[in-house]
């Protein structure tokens, strides 16, 4: 199961009948069919004491979320009874119009109970997601299911902590964040360590465990012949000390800041080793940006998929270069391509590289940007194209966007986006909507 989400039949005791109790059963199927799992409110509730005591049961399920369902008509007091006990966690409220049944249109109430009630959270400025709809019809199923996903990675993004290893790199500006207002506003813990901490833990690392790591690369790359052993054991160590950070303080994802100290000072790029965390289904970035470690976190959790991300390089007409410097998780690229080769000639790097272009395939990009005391998201989806590497080494994906190139243009606030595969769009709106984290899409 993906998460908990609490689920409670709203109604009153002149209405429910077999409709009520039928509609009830498919609503709590949606739920369950989209992998969650649905904490029930043991009987429909009628009057203010059933209310209170199912709003308090939820309170205390550790859910993500909660579905306030109107089953039939309903009187204010007892829909209002569950919301105060549950009202600081993220809300659907949801209702269905009159059904057939033997051929004949019947109405319990759902339709007219949601607009009223609609009105009453509206005047109440309450955050919450309206539903209404035939519960049998796939839009009313992928809004419910979405709002799970939503509510959930919301849940899970409070809980998880952020390793930044290092900081911003190369003074970026936009890759810096307010520690305080991601915690409370966003939801993760960043945990910052030393570069110093990752490094003498990877030195620690015996040979035998090191060679056990390029056991791991072979299995999912090919290593270029001009790739000495030596530095693939440097790059296991790196591997090994960031996993070791990961399981002793349990972090939800890790950005190690490459520039300078990596690149140059301990003369190893952690590129190889954070694309294979990252295919290992872990949030895994670099170059200190934790608005775009962020970013792809919440990618991650909405969709349970490996991310990535690059830099926007160039646009023509309305197609997009995204470009990382050698990051790329390595089932992301095209079956039997992925490789490992030493870095692109720079006097400013040393070490290796994963060398190989991301499929060509609909693709969703997303970035977390922090504005002054909050946040927007910034997101896109596009068509893959089919790309060559940038420079001849760098994974690359030239992507034609949906909307509009100038608009993106416009709204460009940072380089770095996250990248998954499929169009996440409906989820990324639905994470707006529980959170309040205004979202821009191009």
């Amino acid at each position: 199961m993906q998460g908990r989400i609490g689920f409670v039949s709203v109604g009153h005791p002149d209405y429910i009948d077999e409709i009520t109790r039928a509609q009830t059963k498919k609503a709590i199927g949606i739920i369950t069919e989209a992998g969650y799992e649905a904490v029930c409110a043991e009987n429909p509730v009628t009057d203010y004491g059933a209310a209170m005591a199912a709003g308090k049961a939820l309170a205390a399920g550790d859910v993500a979320g909660v579905v306030i369902f109107l089953a039939s008509w309903v009187e204010c007091p007892a829909v209002m009874s569950v919301l105060r006990e549950v009202e600081h966690l993220p809300l659907c409220v949801a209702g269905f119009p009159m059904c057939e049944v033997n051929g004949k249109l019947e109405s319990t109430g759902s339709y007219v109970s949601f607009a009223m009630i609609q009105g009453v959270l509206e005047r109440a400025e309450y955050r919450y997601v309206p539903v209404l709809g035939d519960l049998d019809h796939e839009r009313t199923k992928q809004k419910i299911s979405c709002f799970c996903a939503a509510a959930s990675a919301a849940a899970k993004l409070k809980r998880s902590r952020v390793g930044l290893v290092g900081y911003t790199s190369m003074s970026i500006y936009t890759g810096t964040f307010d520690h305080l207002f991601m915690r409370v506003k966003v939801g993760p813990e960043i945990e910052q360590i030393d570069s110093y901490t990752l490094i003498n833990i990877a030195e620690s690392k015996s040979f035998e465990e090191k060679r056990k790591v390029l056991e791991y690369y072979k299995k999912a790359a090919k290593i270029h012949g001009e790739v000495g052993e030596g530095a693939l054991l440097k790059s296991a160590g790196i591997y090994l000390a960031s996993e070791e950070l990961i399981a002793g303080r349990a972090l939800g994802a890790l950005n190690i800041k490459c520039q300078y100290e990596f690149s140059k000072e301990y003369k190893m790029v952690p590129c190889v080793p954070l694309s294979l965390l990252a295919d290992r289904g872990f949030v895994a970035s670099c170059e200190g940006d934790i608005l775009n470690t962020v970013s792809m976190l919440i990618l991650n959790l909405l969709t349970n998929r490996i991310v990535t991300y690059g830099d926007c390089m160039n646009h023509a007409g309305n197609t997009v270069k995204f470009s990382s410097c050698g990051f790329l998780p390595f089932s992301m690229g095209e079956p039997g391509g992925a490789l490992i080769r030493n870095f692109m000639p720079h006097p400013g790097f040393s070490g290796i590289q994963c060398s190989f272009a991301l499929r060509p395939e609909k693709v969703t990009l997303l970035r977390l940007v922090e504005d002054r005391c909050s946040y927007h998201m910034l997101y896109f989806a596009g068509k893959g194209e089919k790309t060559g590497l940038r420079g001849g080494y760098m994974p690359a994906l030239d992507v034609t966007l949906e909307g509009d190139a100038e608009k993106l243009v416009k709204n460009y606030s940072g380089q770095h986006y996250a990248i998954c595969y499929g169009d996440v769009s409906k989820e990324i709106e639905m994470f707006s909507e529980v959170t309040g984290i205004r979202a821009i899409r191009i």
